[in-house]
């Protein structure tokens, strides 16, 4: 064959992939099918079944199959990419194919095939020999990162702490993988209680992961969140802000933002937030967070309505009732869904709805309120809003009504609760007024 002819068809082939994956950026499924089908074909007929451009369509393929989510053709493409690859390459580039089909079969819920594989990758290497450190040091990083996804952090740590190790014996430490490896040991480290030592490695890779050259990454965003976590059990709040300001922007900025995620950032964040006593970045967190998760979740999901919650909770406390009763109506309205089934939620967002209203002078929608919370009551047969009922009935002034309902509610307190329990002092207080005869 002459040079030109090769040349024509390295040429033809290549317009091929390219047409056949510019079809599946732009989501025209069926036409990417048939271009790489024939890529396939192209490939196998002028430059064999085991050439590096059949290696290459297998893999574009793999891409492609994911996408359509054809699991099982998938496989098989990632499969033939490691024979080819074992009759023709070296180990690393055999390595590199066998990481994909380990990660392939996690995808796919195969844990089991998943580490069988990882570890077949690793017999491959040989850590005498300095040409295989760079597949050995990513084949240990991403099963260590297996392990942490699996929740098996004590068997992530000696993986990953290998890692770290061989990338320290390179003429030219690679930087980055060095430092994505110190971030999942730091998670590791974490999970497993070694706050101290993970705190060290985070640190240390921080300015790396972060550099504005880099691009960001949900994963380290997740690490941020964890060390933002300990931070503020630690009560250390500016290091915690430190790490969630971090997380959110690794989280916000990466190529697939887990929105999902990020709402639960911007929880924890709040909490800090106000441990710091800045209620009003609090609130702003908040309601970020109940954006984003009703981007993926309904109104009346449990993670959205403790975010809401949460809101709920900076209002009442700062008298901010008119809020909190916008909050509590759609919490009491997603409380109605067929599918809600949390009958003491309901009776305690019913009952912060009514006590709200009660604050507000909304006398007719508090009584309502309370009166469907009772419906809802639990083992304390509702002692609180009972006390509610009260609270109600002395501000409009009725007198006898509110006594009767204070001195239902006093005994329920002190039987489910305490005898000292703040709100059956608050009823003796109520009492002790109401029962005072006018001089």
């Amino acid at each position: 064959m002459s040079k030109s002819s090769r040349e024509e068809q390295l040429a033809d082939f290549k317009d091929r992939l390219a047409t056949a994956k510019k079809h599946r950026t732009n989501d025209r499924m069926e036409l990417a099918r048939a271009e790489y089908t024939q890529a396939l074909a192209f490939a196998e007929e002028h430059f064999g079944p085991e050439s590096t451009q059949v290696d290459t369509v297998c893999l574009e393929l793999a891409l492609f199959y994911s996408t359509v989510k054809e699991p099982a053709a998938e496989l098989a493409v990632l499969e033939r990419r490691v024979r080819i690859r074992k009759a023709e390459a070296g180990i690393s580039q055999i390595v590199d194919a066998l990481q994909d089909v380990a990660e392939c079969h996690k995808l796919q819920d195969r844990p089991d095939v998943a580490e069988s594989t990882y570890r077949e990758a690793l017999e491959l290497c040989d850590e005498s020999i300095e040409a295989h450190h760079p597949a050995l040091r990513m084949t240990l990083l991403y099963f260590g990162i297996f392990l942490n996804d699996q929740n098996r952090y004590d068997d992530a740590i000696p993986v990953l702490e290998r890692s770290l190790a061989i990338c320290k014996l390179a003429k030219d430490i690679p930087i980055f993988t060095a430092a994505r490896t110190a971030m999942n040991l730091g998670e590791s480290l974490l999970q497993s209680k070694r706050h101290a030592e993970a705190q060290v490695l985070i640190d240390a890779a921080t300015p790396v992961v972060t550099h504005r050259g880099q691009t960001p990454n949900g994963d380290f965003g997740k690490i941020f969140y964890f060390l933002g976590n300990y931070h503020q059990r630690e009560e250390r709040f500016t290091e915690a802000e430190r790490a969630y300001d971090h997380a959110i922007q690794q989280t916000h900025n990466a190529p697939n933002v887990n929105f999902r995620n990020l709402a639960y950032i911007q929880q924890a964040a709040a909490s800090n937030d106000l441990k710091q006593q800045h209620p009003q970045r609090a609130e702003y967190r908040l309601k970020q967070s109940v954006r984003l998760l009703l981007r993926s979740h309904d109104e009346h999901h449990a993670d959205v309505l403790s975010v809401k919650q949460d809101l709920v909770n900076i209002y009442i406390p700062a008298k901010q009732y008119a809020k909190a009763e916008a909050i509590l109506e759609e919490m009491a309205a997603a409380s109605d869904h067929p599918d809600f089934t949390d009958e003491r939620a309901k009776e305690r967002y019913l009952n912060n709805l009514g006590f709200v209203q009660v604050h507000l002078e909304e006398f007719p929608k508090a009584e309502a309120n309370l009166r469907r919370a009772l419906l809802s009551a639990g083992e304390d047969h509702g002692c609180y809003v009972i006390k509610n009922l009260g609270l109600m009935y002395q501000k409009m002034g009725y007198a006898a009504e509110a006594i009767q309902e204070y001195r239902k509610a006093l005994p329920l307190f002190e039987q489910h609760l305490s005898t000292d329990h703040p709100v059956a002092e608050f009823i003796r207080g109520a009492l002790a007024e109401l029962e005072t005869p006018a001089s």
